[in-house]
């Protein structure tokens, strides 16, 4: 996987250097990305990237062999919306995505992305660059997801199972429209798991018998949003807990990635990159990988 990513990598980069040296597309440079602009008056300020990725592929009497028919597509939202009025922000964050692909070895169509991440955070500016905060998340998916077999496929997530609501007070650090960092001392985090299929058993930190659980913890958050190039973006997210309540020394992590690379106002190559742990769910690192071509739309 690694050396294919690489490869699109290069030939994207010499693409855009290429075509950087004609005018009608420098003159695209200047639509391609919309930078959200930070707050210094009253008001509102909205920017976002929706993304959709369409693969396909076919083989007739292909020798190598390989899926005689595959499609697939992924969509992504990513969204920013927020408002100043005196020392007073409000800062809300979207990053909504669903993908599938089918293949005729299996006949339908499989989920290979689905999430639902809502921030809302409510600040008081102090200084310069501080800001007493209160922050809001919620975290869940919205189609129900199965390990597939060759014989039968497991069931083992839903719409809110897992689902996460999180609700912390702390000091949010801004020092400029690339960078915040919010932290939190004490924080409360609810889970879900409301299929009912799950009810009787200990999944996803919920114990049997529950439709929830509380836990207690420090929270961290950071994000970083950066121009790399006029024609490549870079957006990035880092969420730290730790539960108080349970195995506090096991600090779970979610890293959320997206590099969007330009070739004109409407295509582009897309790249997300996400790392998840949480020992409630999994005691390994989770890690998924999207790479994709097609229509990227600056909102």
């Amino acid at each position: 996987m690694i050396k294919p990513l690489i490869l699109c990598l290069f030939l994207a980069t010499a693409i855009f250097t290429a075509a950087a040296q004609d005018k009608t597309v420098k003159d695209l440079q200047k639509v391609a990305f919309k930078e959200l602009k930070p707050l210094e008056k009253d008001g509102w300020a909205k920017a976002g990237t929706f993304i959709i990725n369409v693969n396909q592929g076919a083989l007739r009497n292909w020798a190598g062999g390989g899926e005689q028919n595959t499609l697939g597509f992924t969509t992504l939202l990513n969204y920013n919306l927020n408002h100043r009025k005196g020392k007073i922000t409000w800062n809300n964050y979207f990053d909504i995505a669903l993908g599938f692909q089918n293949a005729s070895s299996f006949g339908r169509f499989r989920k290979i992305d689905d999430r639902i991440d809502i921030t809302s955070k409510y600040g008081y500016q102090f200084s310069k660059k501080w800001y007493a905060a209160v922050l809001g998340n919620f975290n869940s998916q919205t189609l129900a997801g199965y390990n597939y077999t060759d014989t039968v496929n497991i069931k083992i997530s839903n719409l809110l199972t897992p689902g996460k609501i999180l609700l912390s007070a702390g000091i949010d650090f801004r020092p400029d429209k690339t960078f915040t960092l919010f932290v939190s001392p004490i924080t409360s985090r609810f889970i879900l798991k409301t299929d009912n299929d799950f009810y009787m058993v200990d999944k996803f930190g919920v114990p049997p018998n529950r439709k929830s659980y509380t836990e207690l913890g420090s929270f961290a958050t950071a994000k970083y949003t950066k121009k790399i190039s006029p024609w490549a973006f870079y957006t990035g997210r880092l969420d730290l807990f730790s539960n108080y309540k349970r195995n506090p020394e096991n600090v779970d992590l979610f890293f959320t990635n997206l590099v969007t690379m330009k070739f004109n106002k409407w295509l582009a190559t897309n790249i997300s990159v996400d790392m998840v742990y949480d020992d409630d769910v999994l005691q390994k690192t989770q890690l998924k990988e999207i790479l994709g071509i097609g229509l990227t739309l600056k909102l």
